[in-house]
């Protein structure tokens, strides 16, 4: 949930001098997480919900960058489940990141699954 005062800066986090200054813990969040970004539209009264979602529609381009970063994430965890398998055929200990690999292959696809639904539906005009 972001507050008010965080939506002031949101243009300022868009450009690489804005994000200098943050912290590692910050930068993290923001390469992760796709609508970090983006202003809340649900909150407020009809003229913010209508300008918040004006600026979320200008930059819903962000969200293909975040699609191509998850599904790479989800290809990697995909790919490392097989031979973390084939290794904890001979020692019990790697079944743990084996399910490593699938908890983040699950959670991967369900962020590309909820980025790709608020690109296709950002780009919709009423």
């Amino acid at each position: 949930m972001r507050t008010e005062p965080e939506n002031a800066h949101l243009e300022s986090l868009l450009t690489r001098e804005g994000r200098a200054a943050l912290p590692l813990a910050r930068l993290l969040l923001i390469y992760l997480d796709p609508f970090a970004l983006f202003m809340d539209a649900s909150r407020g009264p009809a003229w913010r919900r209508e300008r918040a979602l004006s600026y979320n529609r200008e930059r819903r381009g962000i969200l293909l960058t975040y699609l191509r970063r998850w599904l790479l994430i989800a290809a990697g965890s995909f790919c490392g489940i097989a031979p973390s398998q084939a290794l904890a055929a001979h020692a019990p200990l790697f079944l743990i990141p084996v399910v490593g690999f699938g908890i983040g292959f699950s959670v991967a696809l369900s962020v590309v699954a909820c980025t790709a639904a608020a690109y296709f539906l950002l780009g919709i005009r009423p």
